[in-house]
């Protein structure tokens, strides 16, 4: 950050630099041309016996010659500050791009991560899906309808979508409303606690074909 924040500074020394010697250049050349606006008038009298205007015209070119070499220098100094500007602005650049470079490997690092997250979830997922239709068969061969294998296929795919709503693939499934939404947890805890209720009753004698 700090070094960023160097690179800043370099450039906007270098810019206003550049500006103060436009600025000078600029204040040279609106004298050269008051000057010589009055060159012509001063030049005639001097030329035409006016001592005074001859001093004044010596004192003019004089002028005017050190201008020039003014302008010329001027002139170098403003292709160097130009030079300058645009070093630091090559510098801002590099140091742009190489700040963006880090930030990039950063995030492809974080998306491979995140890659095998879902993979790893997706699986969880799955061999889960199939441990609880598996129960859910077993149950039915122990006398109990409920929960049945549509029931799952129903409520879960209910479910998977509910949660999907809020993914970037919501659009591949069609939209349920949050009414129709269900839960994993809350259903298999229903069906749970209605098998528990039918082994009570069973243990107690009064043995139902199926849980509610």
């Amino acid at each position: 950050m700090a070094k960023n924040a160097t690179k800043q500074s370099e450039l906007e020394s270098a810019e206003k630099v550049l500006h103060e010697l436009e600025s000078k250049k600029l204040d040279l050349v609106a004298e050269r041309s008051r000057d010589e606006a009055d060159m012509g008038a001063i030049a005639y009298a001097a030329h035409t016996g006016d001592q005074k205007c001859s001093a004044m015209l010596e004192t003019l070119q004089d002028r005017a010659l050190k201008r020039d070499v003014e302008a010329r220098n001027l002139d170098s100094a403003i292709a160097e500050a130009t030079r300058r500007v645009g070093a630091a602005q090559d510098a801002e650049r590099q140091a742009k791009e190489a700040r963006v470079a880090s930030e990039l490997q950063e995030l492809a690092q974080m998306m491979r991560e995140v890659g095998a997250k879902c993979d790893h979830a997706l699986k969880q997922f799955a061999e889960a899906s199939n441990d609880l239709r598996k129960i859910i068969g077993a149950t039915n061969q122990r006398g109990l309808g409920n929960p049945s294998a549509q029931q799952l296929q129903s409520l879960g795919e209910r479910a998977i979508r509910g949660v999907l709503v809020n993914t970037p693939y919501a659009k591949a499934f069609e939209h349920l409303a949050p009414r129709e939404r269900q839960d994993f947890a809350l259903f298999t805890g229903s069906w749970a606690s209605a098998i528990e209720r039918f082994v009570s009753q069973k243990l107690k004698g009064g043995g139902k074909e199926n849980a509610a």
